[in-house]
Formats: C-alpha cells, structure tokens, sequence
C-alpha cells in the first residue's frame, strides 16, 4: 500500500502540489463582490423557494442559468451544515471548482501525455477561478468532455456535456450547433433528431422547474441582465469608457449592444466555414472550438478574465498537437505569460494601486464608486497576505509614490492591458489557422 502511495505521487507530484496551492487559494479568499449574490441564493433555498430566485426584482444579478445556482447552494448546503469556520465554508463552496480543475487535468494527461497535464497546472487562469469563485473552471470542463466526446464521433454524449457547459454559462450555446451541423451536413436527420432532442432534454431538466416559476423573471434574468451593461473590464468595447475617464455620459448609448452584430456575423462566418469542411477529425474540431472560443472571447462585452478558463485546455491540446512544428517555443511561453499579465499584474495596476492609496474603483456593472480596500478587505480578511500586501506598500514612501501614479493612470493601464490581451488572442486565432493550412 505505501509503494503504491509512493508511486502515485512520484508520478502525481505536479497535481499534488497544485491541490495544496488550490486549497491554500481556496480558503483565502474568494470575490466577495460577485459571492454575495450567491449567498442570497442560498437564503432562497433555505427558506424554501429556490425555484423563485429569479423572480425577485431585488436579486437582479442572477445572469446565470440554473445550474450554477444549483451547485453553490448544494455546496454551500454541505458548508454550514458542517462548521461556522469561514475558511472551512470557502474550501467546501470551492470543492466543484477544484474537482473540475483536477478533471480537466487528469483528462488532459490522459489523452494528451503528462506535459498537457502539466501545462494545464502552469497556467494561472484555473488558480484565479479558484481564488475569486466563479464557475467558468466547470464549464470548460463541460467543453472539454464535449471536444473528446465529438472527436470519438459519440454525438450524443458530447451534446449532454456541450449543454451542460450551456447551463453553467448560457453563451456557450454555440458549441450544441457543431455536432448539429455534423449532422446536418452528412444529412443523417435522424442522428440529427437525437442530437436536437439530447440537447433539449438535458436542458429543461433544469430550466424548467425555473422557467414554471416565473417565466418572464427567468428569460429576463438569464438573456438580458448584461443588456443594459457597459462594457468592462478586458472587451475591446470598454476603451471607449476608459478613454473617457470612466465617463458613462461621454461615451454612446449604443455601446452597450453594439458588440453582439460583430459577434454574430463572426460566429456566422466560423459556421460557414466549418459546413464546407470535408471531414470533421480531431484537428478540424479543435480549430473551430478555438475559432469559436475567441470569438467569444473577443467580441464579449464583458470581457473578464474568467472566460479565458474555456480556452486554456484547447491552447494545451493545441501545443501537443503541434509541438513539432517549431523549434521555438513562443506560444507556449505566452500560453503561460501573457494571462499572469492580463490578471495578476492587471488587478495589481488597478485594485491593489487603488487599495493601496485608499482610492475607489469604478464599477462598471452598478455604474458607481467603491473603495478598493473595502473590496479586497470583504474579500479576504485583514489578517490576508495580500492585505498585509496593501499595507506594507502603504507604508513605504517609495511604493506609496508608485502605486499613486498607478492609480491616478488606472484607465490608461486598463486600455494597455485590454489591448494586449486582445492582441495575443488574435495571435492564437492567427496561429490556429495558419498551421491548419499547412496540412
């Protein structure tokens, strides 16, 4: 048994030491900006009337379809039946993270060879999920049980798992199209009848009950809360806002919407594209999973850095796929670089400066001011490194100068940040595409 044990983690040592960075994340701290709607959630459930959590004008922030609502409060049921710790409460409310966060390893590993496991765990887009609490890590690891499935030609297993990703974050819909189209395009109505049927199925096992309760309140809450948002944090549309000074009245009326026209002529033209491929393998799929996916990506109005979390286990299929094809390693060190950029140092130039100088940031969402140190205090403690962080930096003159600059210059960081970012995705679309015409 203890060679066994000691085999396991010879040959695990990697994922083992990511559980322990994942736990130690986990319990630390968690976006308690986002995490308080979610705890409203469960005040629904507790008493009873969960079915109408988006009934509720005062819960307006529920943008989620059901399953997130489904899997916080079950976990977070388990949470305070068990202990009254906080930290405790974070580690089981963040358990469905770090399991999918190990599946996505563990199935990377196994199709792909240890290295794809490997540079699952280097990039920092899963520790980030973990850290604040979002659900993006469960989702992609729907689209990646999704992408295998489809490359084993099971349509319809990938359809349940491309639908659950669906029912964690409602943009994803897109991808139920691609076996769809399969089908269609081979003209097997049948397997396309099962396919459209599999997807509609899985789907009202868990919207209906929701949908029953208050129909209006459900498609209101799950297809147009981000309607009337500004755009915010990395999307391209929020130069404009940032350009202005975080000056809502300066910047046009239409930019809240504008943004879905080149959306869906992008996804529109990948569609067809896709219909006129001749066959439909592993390295077609992944093309268009990261076609899609940038799309997404880039012409999202929101543009947190969370949804970056869909992408990265297509970015490690794509470099074993294509390890051989070049004695450089540049993708590979943005894949590792540039989203330690796009969120560590990004939040660090806005936030963290911000806390630092006890200044606010601007909340794009609720179009009002908030102070950054409340943010990071609700959100972790005052006893938490990173506030030990802001007041270590408070007290140094010298870094006192620096992050004043820096958070007197926060939305010329914001659109140097935002521009980067960008950039590198349109590098990886340009990269994808140009080594599918090389075959």
């Amino acid at each position: 048994m203890g060679h066994r044990l000691a085999g396991f983690l010879k040959n695990h040592v990697e994922i083992v030491v990511a559980n322990v960075i994942c736990v130690l994340l986990a319990i630390s701290s968690w976006n308690y900006y986002d995490v308080r709607y979610f705890l409203e959630w469960y005040t629904y459930f507790s008493s009873g009337r969960l079915l109408y959590v988006y009934a509720s004008s005062v819960y307006d922030k529920i943008a989620y379809p059901p399953l997130p609502v489904l899997i916080f409060v079950s976990a977070h049921h388990v949470a305070v039946s068990l202990t009254g710790n906080i930290e405790a409460i974070r580690l089981i409310d963040k358990l469905p993270l770090i399991l999918s966060f190990n599946a996505i390893y563990f199935i990377l590993r196994k199709q792909y060879g240890r290295k794809a496991g490997m540079l699952w765990l280097v990039n920092i887009a899963g520790y980030i999920i973990i850290s604040g609490y979002q659900f993006d890590l469960i989702a992609a690891l729907f689209l990646l049980l999704g992408y295998v499935e489809l490359t084993r030609k099971n349509f319809l297993r990938s359809t349940v798992y491309l639908t659950l990703a669906t029912l964690v974050k409602q943009v994803l819909a897109v991808f139920i199209l691609i076996p769809l189209l399969i089908k269609l395009k081979n003209r097997d109505f049948n397997g396309l009848l099962h396919v459209v049927s599999t997807a509609a199925g899985v789907g009202l096992v868990f919207v209906t009950p929701f949908l029953l309760a208050d129909p209006y309140a459900f498609i209101n809450r799950v297809f147009f809360f981000h309607a009337a948002r500004y755009p915010q944090e990395l999307s391209l549309f929020a130069i404009p806002l940032y350009a202005t000074w975080y000056n809502v009245n300066a910047v046009p009326a239409w930019l809240v919407w504008i943004w879905i026209i080149p959306l869906a002529i992008y996804t529109l033209l990948v569609y067809f594209y896709f219909l006129k491929e001749p066959v439909y393998d592993g390295k077609v799929l992944l093309k268009y999973f990261i076609t899609l996916l940038i799309g997404l990506l880039v012409f999202n109005k929101i543009g947190g850095f969370n949804y970056f979390t869909w992408l990265a286990p297509f970015l490690v299929v794509f470099i074993m796929e294509n390890a051989p094809r070049s004695g450089n390693h540049l993708f590979e060190t943005l894949y590792v670089s540039i989203p330690i950029i796009s969120s560590v140092i990004y939040y660090a130039s806005t936030l963290f400066a911000a806390a630092v100088v006890s200044s606010e940031i601007f909340m794009v969402e609720d179009l009002n001011w908030v102070s950054a140190e409340e943010v990071i205090l609700r959100s972790t403690s005052a006893s938490s490194l990173l506030y030990t962080l802001v007041q270590a930096c408070r007290s140094n003159p010298l870094l006192n100068i620096l992050f004043t600059m820096l958070n007197q210059s926060k939305p010329v960081s914001q659109i140097f940040f935002t521009l980067l970012y960008n950039a590198y995705l349109i590098y990886i679309l340009k990269e994808t595409w140009a080594i599918a015409k090389t075959r």
